[in-house]
């Protein structure tokens, strides 16, 4: 059995929103998590935003836009207090259905797993991931079976797979 790294980026500067598509830098906390991030010498496969980028640290990798975090649309860059206040409606009907209920304007869920799903075959295994939450979430649910909303994974924290 060949392993997969999930890593998810280091932590932002931007925290405590929703970041979707949004591309902020690395956070002093963040930069510090990269410099004690410890990665296997594989290929590593990674989101093109910056703070998935930026997480890589130099190291020579592929870019795979597949692997961008899923776009919020007019979420993106809000807090959910926010997005309760902007979008009340919206905002029960999204915490109702996590995954069946797609915001207006923004990506669809169906759209996304299905854009990991045909990102994923381009990361042959043995490899390292670098990507983002819901990214991470929806891999780990492919290779698993597993439902994508009890992903956890914390900045800069690395979830080792056998595929």
């Amino acid at each position: 059995m060949a392993l997969i790294y999930l890593v998810r980026h280091a932590e932002p500067a931007l925290r405590g929103v929703f970041l979707g598509s949004s591309d902020p830098p690395l956070s002093p906390t963040g930069l510090a998590q990269v410099q004690a991030l410890s990665l296997p010498p594989l290929p590593i496969y990674a989101s093109p935003l910056r703070r998935a980028t930026a997480t890589a640290n130099g190291r020579p990798l592929t870019i795979l836009p597949g692997l961008r975090e899923i776009d919020y649309g007019p979420w993106d860059g809000l807090s959910w207090s926010e997005i309760e206040s902007r979008f009340p409606t919206q905002a029960a009907a999204k915490l109702a259905d996590w995954t069946g209920f797609d915001i207006p304007g923004a990506e669809p869920w169906p759209a996304f797993t299905s854009r990991i799903a045909q990102t994923l075959p381009l990361c042959p295994p043995p490899a390292i991931i670098l990507a983002h939450l819901a990214v991470n979430s929806v891999i780990h649910s492919l290779l698993t079976g597993s439902s994508p909303l009890t992903f956890q994974q914390n900045y800069a924290e690395i979830v080792t797979l056998e595929s």
